[in-house]
């Protein structure tokens, strides 16, 4: 993702830690390349939570008013 002063990135390669960065767009470029040249994987927010989203399921076990009444229980102790 690229902000007005940072691009943010996750890295995560099996048998590695998954991190997050805050870089400067100045130092982007580098970053990619290094990126590239060691083989590790990198993605936006927007990536991440792109494919966070597209594996979830298409359609809720629950409906609408269940979640409401659950809502409603938590909220008010009802």
């Amino acid at each position: 993702m690229q902000t007005e002063n940072n691009n943010f990135i996750m890295l995560n390669v099996a048998n590695t830690q998954g991190i997050y960065l805050n870089v400067p767009l100045t130092d982007w470029v580098l970053l990619k390349e290094l990126i590239r040249k060691f083989g590790w994987q990198a993605e936006t927010r927007e990536q991440l939570l792109d494919r966070f989203v597209k594996s979830r399921a298409k359609s809720p076990s629950l409906s609408e008013e269940e979640i409401m009444e659950e809502v409603k229980a938590v909220r008010y102790g009802k």
